[in-house]
């Protein structure tokens, strides 16, 4: 049996659902797997089981604009087959594609067994094991979900891909540097201008690097990483793993409520204390918190929440 999974949710949600996929494939050598999601294929780049159904996407056809929804850049060839056989209530449905019978499961969906909280490592565990099950018994299979500890599902990830390294100079400084994600969240309505005028105020007495290029933060001291480092979005998300080979050696890094500035769980070990923020929103950083916590198996609390007064 062939199965292909997919979603059509951002970022935060793909890799999300990528850290359980990995074990899942791991655990079933002997099954084809396929993903279809909008973006993200460098989070499934070390799992020797898996691959892309459908054109792997190199670049966007057009230019990306901070906060665009990227599945409008891309070929949707595949993307309208899946749109066209919705899976909201029952998760999984057999479809032929090109004379293959392929089970595609879908990832982030309304079915009894699937539903879960958002980036919640435990209630994950749980929704993922419902799903193998549900699988199993529908399909007749034998798929296996065994997790001894939940450290397993970041083991290998984003660690052997040479594509994904930075080999262009960076500033000697940046361990006095801060590293503001300013993304635009697709999830949420989030006030960018207010992060502009934070980004600016530390920019007074700071080396400050953001990944994306806005013309009002012109400042001798603000970096940008698409214009200085050229590191650009893609569909891969490369770029979000290159962007952690700078981010990790800054001395404070601000990340948004939104899934493109978490994807560094597979960076836990060389965080430090005191050096991940949350931008205004503590209860994101909670929940991070308690997927690192779960991860890890300590009781840390490496996110803190910061706080704008401007």
């Amino acid at each position: 049996m062939d199965i292909c999974f997919y979603s059509f949710f951002h970022i935060g949600d793909i890799y999300f659902a990528s850290l359980f996929i990995n074990l899942i494939c791991k655990l079933n050598r002997n099954v084809n797997f396929y993903y279809y999601f909008i973006n993200g294929d460098v989070f499934f780049n070390d799992i020797p089981n898996i691959k892309r159904l459908g054109h792997k996407y190199d670049k966007y056809s057009n230019s990306l604009v901070n906060g665009d929804p990227p599945e409008d850049l891309v070929n949707v060839d595949i993307l309208n087959l899946l749109k066209s056989n919705d899976m909201q209530s029952e998760g999984s449905k057999q479809i032929l594609v090109d004379g293959k019978l392929i089970t595609f499961v879908n990832t982030w969906c309304r079915s009894s067994y699937l539903v879960g909280d958002d980036f919640n490592i435990n209630v994950g565990i749980n929704v993922y094991n419902n799903l193998i099950n549900k699988i199993n018994e529908i399909y007749s299979l034998n798929l296996n979900f065994n997790i001894s500890h939940p450290k397993e599902l970041i083991e290998d990830l984003n660690v052997k891909d040479k594509e994904c390294e930075y080999n262009g100079e960076l500033p000697e400084n940046l361990n006095e540097t801060i590293f503001v994600f300013n993304y635009v969240a697709r999830s949420l309505d989030f006030n960018m201008d207010r992060l502009n005028n934070y980004i600016i105020e530390l920019s007074k007495n700071n080396n400050v690097i953001v990944p994306c290029y806005e013309s009002n933060l012109e400042r001798p001291n603000i970096k940008f990483i698409d214009r200085d480092f050229n590191i650009l979005p893609d569909p891969s998300c490369t770029n979000l793993i290159q962007l952690w080979e700078i981010a990790i050696k800054c001395k404070n890094i601000i990340l948004l409520p939104t899934g493109g500035s978490w994807t560094f769980f597979h960076k836990l070990n060389e965080i430090k204390m005191d050096q991940i923020y949350v931008f205004e929103y503590p209860n994101y950083s909670d929940k991070l918190n308690t997927c690192i916590n779960i991860l890890t198996g300590e009781d840390k609390n490496l996110i803190k929440t910061v706080f704008h007064n401007g």
